[in-house]
């Protein structure tokens, strides 16, 4: 059934998708509203299909790596569904509703069913833990988006070339500093979510820190994202610097999700087989 529900939440991101991009290029106000609401109708699928999910298995899904994808691609619309409330980015939409929906479909494209759930993860440090990391890891990938307008919109002002998909964009300022909101949002959020992997690690196999490669990359991503947001706040760090390196610090982040554990095969890496 959560397949099924999973396939409907994909569709209807596409459609959300195409939305998104066609108000770019027509900008028209009844697709800039429509295309959210397509979007949330998603949301609402998808939400259905994580908690059949979980009354099917007992567990919440995020123990395989397709699981994983499924349940990141949901935070990260929940946290753009929460921005346009506020802000009204309905061109941040036409970068989250394509990723959210090839995520979705890989979810259940290339995964297998859901299997017994191992012994050491029947905790409620599972929840805990994945949740905030990958509350975090959602939040950078929204001040990615928002990174990439930012740099798209620099260039074509600096050159003096306005064509009409960028006058959609936001103001430099508004873009700047809705990065800095996003990063004073996910910083603290992706230093809890290690945190709780270091309690958890530290009750499961005896030791806080193994000096696993994914703890390794979490750690150099906490720092790197610490460095900016402390450079932000007392060293004026802004504009397209700061975009720059927020969008660096995403890809190590994702490109460690995505493809980390199949390289650096580790006990933590375990958790979504």
């Amino acid at each position: 059934m959560d397949v099924t529900l999973l396939k409907v939440t994909a569709v209807l991101y596409l459609l959300a998708s195409t939305s998104f991009i066609v108000y770019i290029f027509l900008v028209r106000e009844f697709i800039s509203s429509l295309s959210p609401v397509i979007l949330f109708a998603g949301f609402a699928a998808h939400t259905a299909a994580l908690g059949v999910h979980f009354l099917q298995t007992g567990y919440p899904g995020v123990v395989q790596f397709r699981e994983a994808l499924s349940f990141y691609a949901w935070l990260l619309v929940a946290g753009y569904l929460l921005i346009q409330l506020k802000y009204r980015l309905s061109i941040l939409g036409a970068i989250i509703s394509p990723l959210a929906f090839l995520m979705t479909l890989a979810a259940f494209a290339f995964g297998t069913g859901p299997g017994e759930l191992p012994p050491g993860l029947r905790t409620y440090w599972l929840p805990l833990h994945v949740t905030l990391a990958f509350l975090g890891n959602a939040v950078f990938a929204l001040a990615f988006g928002v990174s990439l307008m930012y740099l798209l919109q620099e260039n074509h002002l600096k050159r003096k070339k306005m064509s009409s998909v960028m006058k959609r964009f936001p103001s430099l300022e508004a873009l700047d500093k809705l990065n800095y909101v996003l990063l004073v949002w996910g910083f603290p959020l992706m230093t809890l979510g290690i945190l709780t992997g270091s309690m958890w690690a530290g009750i499961q196999w005896g030791n806080y820190w193994s000096w696993e490669p994914r703890q390794i990359s979490s750690g150099i991503a906490w720092l790197f994202y610490g460095v900016i947001l402390h450079g932000r706040i007392t060293a004026g760090l802004r504009g397209k610097k700061a975009a720059l390196l927020t969008m660096v610090g995403f890809v190590v982040v994702i490109g460690y999700f995505l493809v980390g554990d199949s390289i650096f095969p580790s006990r933590h890496g375990g958790r979504f087989e």
